[in-house]
């Protein structure tokens, strides 16, 4: 046989061979097309504990008596920072030098400004020396948002499990005598010192707001985030060192925002998500979230899992399910948490099938 008509045969073989791969591949995709899965239900739509506020007070009274049952309530901690933000778009009649100069000395006095306010980290509120304060009263709302989730910049909605509570307060409400009076404005100048004195020091307040995140499925307050902008206005002179910089005193508006965030971590545990489905045979941790404070260890708490039917799911004391049997009814699991003389507990809807379960995936 030529050798053109063996490599035209060959060439046929293969083509024969991959023709019937592909046709084998064909009926298996098919046949898995085919195949009945499980499709889970969708979940039952969450109800809120607290429906959202339709006014002011109805507002300020729902995140207040939240905050005030938080910070005095002995199964919580809390975490607070404030940051100092200065400078900005300061208008001064400073020369370049001098200009230069004094950003420099900002960037120096920024830090150490910020650690001289309040620092909580996750202490527990049974050994707080004071609780934290919102600073403000339903009478200082000029305006409030109240919202499901949040809205990016597509439109859609994320984070929709917690309500977005935010708050426009009346400027004035900012104190700003006691922020002339305190430790943290002697301690700017004292930084600036070197290269400056102040004189004729006040401030402008420009805005207040607030921001409180909340977890509507069992009214649980989460973060705070309390924005206070103010201008400084001063009268500033060199020292003698920098004379040759600046000609006489010059007069100073220094924009300045404090950002005060507060955390607060509530004990108790959560099944991050509502209802599974999952074939038998397999084995899966509950998507459990359990809150004890840092330094607790497993000695400390307990935690029970039960199932409303035998003989479905195996579950271990860490919480990881086998799926040992199938069930024409959904499985309810309740995990009940024992810590510090408090209990929580949650559910989770389990679908227990034979059939391969249905996912988004590819």
């Amino acid at each position: 046989m030529k050798k053109p008509m063996k490599i035209f045969l060959g060439v046929l073989g293969i083509l024969a061979l991959v023709g019937t791969a592909f046709g084998c591949l064909a009926i298996y995709a098919k046949k898995e097309i085919l195949k009945p899965k499980f499709e889970i239900p969708e979940p039952p739509e969450t109800v809120a504990v607290s429906s959202l506020p339709a006014s002011k007070q109805e507002a300020f009274d729902y995140v207040n008596g939240l905050f005030t049952e938080r910070v005095s309530c002995n199964d919580a901690e809390i975490s607070e920072h404030t940051g100092i933000s200065l400078g900005g778009e300061k208008q001064t009649p400073f020369s370049d030098a001098d200009s230069t100069l004094f950003s420099r000395a900002l960037e120096q006095a920024q830090g150490k400004i910020s650690e001289l306010y309040p620092t909580l980290e996750s202490v527990p509120v049974t050994k707080l020396d004071k609780a934290p304060e919102l600073g403000f009263t339903s009478d200082d709302i000029i305006d409030f948002t109240a919202e499901k989730g949040v809205t990016d910049e597509n439109g859609e909605t994320n984070d929709d499990g917690y309500y977005y509570i935010s708050f426009e307060l009346k400027p004035d409400a900012i104190d700003t005598e006691e922020m002339l009076s305190s430790e943290v404005e002697k301690a700017v100048a004292e930084q600036l010192d070197e290269i400056l004195s102040i004189s004729s020091a006040e401030i402008a307040a420009e805005s207040f707001t607030a921001k409180f995140k909340i977890r509507y499925a069992d009214d649980s307050l989460e973060h705070i985030e309390i924005r206070q902008n103010v201008t400084v206005k001063a009268q500033v002179e060199f020292k003698d060192d920098y004379k040759r910089l600046s000609e006489g005193p010059a007069k100073l508006e220094l924009p300045l925002e404090k950002t005060r965030r507060i955390d607060v971590f509530s004990y108790g545990l959560r099944f991050i998500e509502k209802q599974l489905a999952l074939q038998t045979g397999r084995t899966l941790a509950l998507p459990l979230e359990v809150r004890v404070n840092s330094e607790t260890t497993k000695d400390d708490y307990k935690i029970n899992f039960t199932a409303s039917q035998d003989g479905i799911l195996d579950i271990d004391a860490d919480g990881v399910m086998e799926v040992v049997g199938a069930s024409e009814k959904p499985v309810t699991v309740t995990a009940v948490l024992e810590y510090d003389g408090h209990t929580y507990s949650d559910s989770i809807t389990v679908y227990a099938t034979d059939l391969e379960v249905k996912t988004d995936e590819p």
